[in-house]
């Protein structure tokens, strides 16, 4: 699932896709990565993977996206997908 976060006044929008990539590893639940990342000493809760994983939550800290990059064996740019915001409208400043 894709959820687009949108960034505040940031000209892009960011969406996980944590759970795309785990369906291309085979691996078919949370618990698993969970399991997966605390091997390599990444300590996160379940609940907290899942709202991760479900896109819910908008801070993630650099030693959990370190980690899904190791476990999963992928690049930061296979979990998350960056697009364009639209209409977006620029603000000059006066002089």
């Amino acid at each position: 699932m894709l959820r687009p976060v949108p960034a505040q006044g940031s000209p892009v929008t960011l969406a996980f896709r944590i759970r795309v990539v785990m369906a291309e590893r085979g691996i078919r639940s949370v618990a698993a990565l969970q399991r997966m990342l605390k091997t390599i000493g990444v300590d996160i809760s379940v609940p907290q993977l899942i709202r991760i994983v479900d896109g819910q939550s908008t801070h993630v800290s650099t030693a959990v996206l370190g980690g899904l990059v190791a476990v999963l064996r992928c690049g930061i740019e296979d979990l998350i997908a960056v697009t364009p915001t639209e209409n977006r409208q620029e603000t000059v400043p006066s002089a």
